[in-house]
């Protein structure tokens, strides 16, 4: 029951409409009140909870939105602040059109050769350190800006990371197709690709919970068009099935050059064939 009432906290961040002024204009849910800040479906001005979990403090939310970054919330504070004021200056001199944008957390950022990696194919990389889905959700207008993409290639993992504050897998689910529904109604037809989590032995403990997600995310893009779930992990570990860390860095957590080779042979051509390059 604690961890229910922890996870209704999360879960009014994206559902529910709050304050007389919030109302949504259309399915779009454009908000007729410039101080709401609309998401998925639904719009509101001002989220306030407040959960205790063993006698603390879980989760505070006492920002009005749209906010940058929530008051007093760990799992907001924690990314790097500075990875996302620097996609928000890059936003302003980048060139929009592209083939695929990739976003998510630090893989994603630390893909130094992507560009090279995926050539033929116009490649913007939007990832930002210490991610989490919950506040990719807070981000998204800057993370997507007015970016013009022919497709999405995304990973994020931070919110099994744990630290804590984690979600069980099946919440992280939900928020991953939250995120989905948003970029079939923002970027309607424009095929999404989910890059599965990686098992590494920093976070060993978390494997199996890695495991569940993989295997639910997996399901669900076979059974939703338009998304692909590409398994970057498998063809980066050893034949017994273990980490192999020669595709790792030093850090046991993010891919090295070696591992991003093999992430780009499997996602590339699925890309290829989906754009029709």
């Amino acid at each position: 029951m604690k961890r229910l009432l922890s996870i209704v906290a999360v879960a009014t961040l994206f559902v529910g409409c709050w304050g007389e002024q919030c109302k949504c204009a259309d399915e779009q849910c454009k908000c007729a009140d410039e101080q709401c800040q609309c998401t998925d479906k639904m719009c509101r001005t001002e989220v306030g909870a407040v959960v205790n979990v063993d006698g603390k403090e879980q989760y505070k939310i006492t920002s009005t939105l749209p906010v940058e970054y929530a008051d007093d919330m760990e799992w907001i504070l924690r990314y790097d602040r500075s990875d996302v004021e620097e996609l928000r200056e890059r936003a302003k001199t980048e060139e929009k059109e592209c083939d695929v944008l990739y976003f998510g957390s630090s893989s994603i950022r630390l893909w130094k050769t992507l560009a090279e990696d995926m050539v033929p194919l116009k490649v913007v990389n939007r990832g930002y350190g210490g991610a989490m889905l919950r506040d990719i959700h807070y981000n998204y207008p800057t993370v997507l800006a007015d970016y013009k993409p022919c497709a999405f290639v995304f990973y994020c993992d931070n919110d099994l990371g744990g630290f804590g504050h984690d979600l069980h897998p099946t919440e992280l689910f939900d928020l991953y197709r939250l995120l989905v529904e948003r970029l079939k109604r923002d970027y309607p037809d424009k095929p999404i690709f989910i890059l599965s989590i990686k098992f590494n032995e920093n976070r060993a403990a978390k494997r199996e919970e890695h495991r569940l997600f993989n295997a639910i995310m997996a399901d669900y893009a076979a059974h939703t068009e338009g998304v692909t779930f590409v398994d970057v992990n498998t063809p980066i570990l050893s034949a017994d099935g273990s980490v192999d860390n020669g595709y790792f860095e030093d850090d046991k957590l993010h891919v090295n050059r070696k591992g991003y080779a093999v992430w780009a042979s499997v996602l590339r051509p699925l890309l290829l064939e989906a754009l029709g390059k």
